[in-house]
């Protein structure tokens, strides 16, 4: 009966580190990385909390003067392994499909309000695109419509 009770015992202590150890896993992903460039006085990767906006990155690594925050949206939640570009004003010919808003995408041609929103939904699904082709994955936007546009956008 000791035996019983002893490995019993032992069973509930082996599980009680298990548990600890899933809890330390679970911490580790309270934080992402996100990685900056372009017009930014300090670019890099930077550990953000969960959840954390663009506007909290763009704190962080400072703007320069000739950065264009006309073509951000800085409420946009970001996700892990997020690559941000900020562009300059001399740079503004081309739309970020990673920052630019619904009325910023509408000025791309063929695109209206209606596929603007879908980048944008796509955008914060799925994260930041990682490639202009990664586009033509948002519904309504085929290779057709992806080739008009390809010139006039950027990440």
């Amino acid at each position: 009966m000791k035996q019983l009770l002893l490995i019993f015992i032992i069973i509930l202590l082996v599980a009680g580190v298990d548990t600890y150890a899933i809890s330390l896993n679970q911490a580790q992903h309270d934080t992402i990385t996100v990685t900056i460039d372009g017009q930014v006085e300090h670019p890099g990767s930077y550990q953000l909390p969960l959840y954390a906006s663009l506007s909290d990155l763009l704190q962080l690594s400072i703007t320069t003067e000739e950065a264009d925050l006309s073509v951000l949206n800085p409420q946009m939640i970001l996700k892990d392994h997020d690559h941000v570009i900020i562009p300059s004003l001399q740079q503004t010919t081309r739309i970020s499909i990673n920052t630019a808003d619904v009325n910023t995408l509408c000025r791309l041609e063929g695109i209206g309000p209606s596929t603007a929103q879908k980048i944008i939904d796509y955008r914060n699904e799925h994260g930041l695109f990682q490639s202009l082709e990664e586009l033509m994955n948002v519904k309504g936007i085929g290779q057709a419509r992806f080739e008009k546009i390809r010139d006039q956008i950027c990440l």
